[in-house]
């Protein structure tokens, strides 16, 4: 029976998800979210390009025919058994490394896709009402929360948390700046800082933001995708000392954890300011996240464009199929509870 029910959560692609109720193709032939009676979305973790110093320009604001997400919307299996980053890396984890590194020299290609038309395009398709974008400013990243905030300066339905180096000698006017620039949260990613969350470079930062009165989202944990010697630096683990230290500070523990959920559950449970944001888990493992901490604390997230948002979409929504008010509490009203000030439009 257990292999009975694997087979059903197996997809030859995004669109075979046209399978599941949820989902049908639209007048032009693209992937809809066609369920009625889901309650509003929103998207606690997405991106928009990362420009490099030596890179030109992406510009943000150019819309393109579509969107070539790392994980294809065709032609890219799917099995919602294992965690997406998983997925990924089975299927096209070359590809995707090759783009990411095209995007390194260039302003072409995928990378020149990831643009704010082109996310609101989609969030539309997919009935998402709000989006939170997650700026990095890393060691070779060129103003990156910067561009972020003026690409989406007058789109309300876009939420930008701000990216901050910790070894800028000027980190403290960047939190300032990225604050007077509309950054209502931080993003921290340990691994492309080249820091462990619970350095004390990263402690200082996270005791600075902490004025501002804002949450801090987390990249956490390691799937395989990332080059191994960079895998440390993101143990789950090393994000205890930040949550006990800062106990005032509303944390969010992005990706739940991957793999690691049930340490991730445990940290958010015994944190009251701590929540998962679940981007990439598939339906039974966040079934038992909600079994491990309740729903009050869990956020969805797509990690678009990364993945297209039907994906991590059809996971929520297989775990939540008969459940209705935690469906209703994960898609968005957990979210406004966060930031609801900043989702009036």
């Amino acid at each position: 029976m257990e292999g009975e029910e694997n087979r059903k959560l197996l997809f030859s692609d995004c669109y075979s998800l046209t399978k599941l109720p949820y989902f049908d193709l639209n007048e032009k032939g693209v992937l809809t979210l066609t369920q009625e009676g889901l309650p509003p979305i929103v998207d606690f973790h997405t991106h928009l390009a990362l420009t490099w110093q030596f890179s030109p320009q992406v510009d943000l604001n150019k819309r393109t025919p579509r969107v070539l997400h790392f994980f294809r919307e065709r032609h890219v299996r799917i099995d919602m058994n294992i965690y997406s980053g998983i997925n990924l890396k089975n299927e096209r984890r070359e590809g995707m490394f090759k783009e990411y590194v095209d995007g390194a020299f260039s302003n072409k290609g995928a990378v020149s896709t990831f643009t704010v038309p082109n996310i609101l395009a989609e969030m539309d398709r997919m009935g998402i009402e709000h989006s939170v974008l997650l700026a990095v400013d890393t060691p070779g990243s060129r103003h990156v929360s910067k561009s972020y905030a003026e690409s989406t300066q007058n789109e309300p339905r876009l939420i930008t948390f701000c990216g901050v180096n910790p070894r800028s000698r000027r980190w403290e006017e960047h939190v300032e700046k990225a604050v007077e620039d509309g950054a209502r949260g931080l993003k921290i990613h340990p691994y492309m800082m080249f820091f462990p969350p619970n350095h004390k470079k990263v402690m200082r930062l996270i005791r600075k933001w902490g004025e501002t009165g804002y949450p801090i989202l987390f990249h956490t944990a390691h799937n395989g995708l990332e080059p191994s010697f960079l895998r440390n630096l993101s143990d789950i683990e090393l994000y205890r000392k930040p949550l006990e230290k800062f106990p005032d500070i509303t944390f969010i523990l992005g990706h739940a954890g991957m793999g690691f959920f049930r340490e991730a559950a445990e940290l958010a449970r015994n944190h009251g300011n701590t929540y998962l944001e679940i981007g990439g888990q598939p339906p039974d493992d966040l079934k038992r996240i909600i079994d491990l901490m309740g729903e009050d604390k869990v956020l969805f997230g797509s990690d678009w464009p990364f993945y297209p948002f039907a994906l991590p979409l059809a996971k929520a929504l297989i775990a939540t199929e008969d459940a209705p008010g935690v469906r209703r509490k994960i898609l968005s009203e957990n979210a406004y509870r966060l930031i609801g000030d900043l989702c009036l439009v």
